[in-house]
């Protein structure tokens, strides 16, 4: 079917177009979430310049970059706080986010996702030299406890051990979970894969059950699937990043996380 040239977000048509005529993606970000995406004061390690003056980086930036190039588009990103990200998408600030946002049906009434960009599997941090490091089934952390961060599916799939092992009261931080496991006070925490690679980067004495042929937490893709939502009707821009996605493999994928979490900021 034929496609008009002149959209809004202006991704079609732009093959033969001269640099001064390059549209932009204009791409809304939190900035604190590493290694999904983080702040930082200079443009190493291929870092982008937000509208503000600040570097980005991490592994939504690099999806950005990718897409952006894709596509033919130059790239602005736009630091918003968690809580404002959707609006600027529905008031027409920026034309999406990529930021580690679940595509959950609640949100998918104010905005149009994308498809997955990441799965982020849930994960359980230990001691490397406990007694569950060798856990692969989630029945394996019998007499365990463990916790994560409030309001998360993290600490919701907890409940599924309740009848074995004991769960925690939540914890605010990472840097609160880490020190408990360094203290005996808890056996472990969950988190998602991601998370658990950046933590382990300044905390080698941790590892990392990933249940890879075992038996994990039972959870729904509308936990851990990761999307891009774009303004509610704009199927142009959603269709467009669909299709720069198919291209990208899972090993592909997980090379940019691991590229993510190599180039974040280490905290001791």
């Amino acid at each position: 079917a034929a496609v008009a040239a002149s959209m809004t977000c202006g991704v079609f048509g732009v093959q033969s177009v001269s640099a001064a005529d390059k549209k932009t993606l204009k791409v809304a970000m939190e900035c604190g979430y590493a290694p999904y995406n983080w702040t930082q004061p200079d443009d190493s390690n291929g870092a982008v310049m937000t509208s503000n003056g600040s570097y980005m980086n991490g592994y939504d930036v690099l999806v950005a970059k990718y897409i952006a190039e894709k596509l033919d588009m130059d790239l602005e990103i736009t630091q918003i706080d968690w809580d404002g990200l959707i609006l600027s998408i529905q008031s027409g600030k920026v034309d999406c986010a990529i930021a580690g946002m679940s595509i959950t049906s609640e949100r998918s009434q104010s905005v149009d996702f994308s498809d997955p960009y990441y799965n982020a599997n849930i994960v359980a941090v230990v001691a490397a030299d406990g007694p569950y490091a060798d856990a692969v089934n989630v029945t394996d952390f019998e007499g365990a406890t463990l916790t994560s961060t409030l309001n998360t599916v993290w600490y919701d799939v907890l409940d599924q051990i309740t009848d074995y092992a004991t769960k925690d009261a939540a914890l605010d931080t990472f840097a609160s979970m880490v020190a408990a496991v360094h203290a005996g006070k808890i056996d472990g925490f969950t988190c998602d894969m991601p998370s658990a690679k950046s933590i382990l980067v300044s905390n080698p004495d941790l590892k990392i059950i990933d249940f890879e042929g075992g038996t994990g937490f039972e959870v729904s893709n509308e936990e851990t699937d990761l999307g891009i939502p774009c303004q509610k009707g704009n199927t142009e821009l959603v269709d467009k990043i669909n299709e720069v996605l198919a291209g990208l493999s899972q090993e592909d994928r997980d090379a940019m996380m691991d590229q993510a979490v190599a180039s974040q900021p280490v905290s001791n």
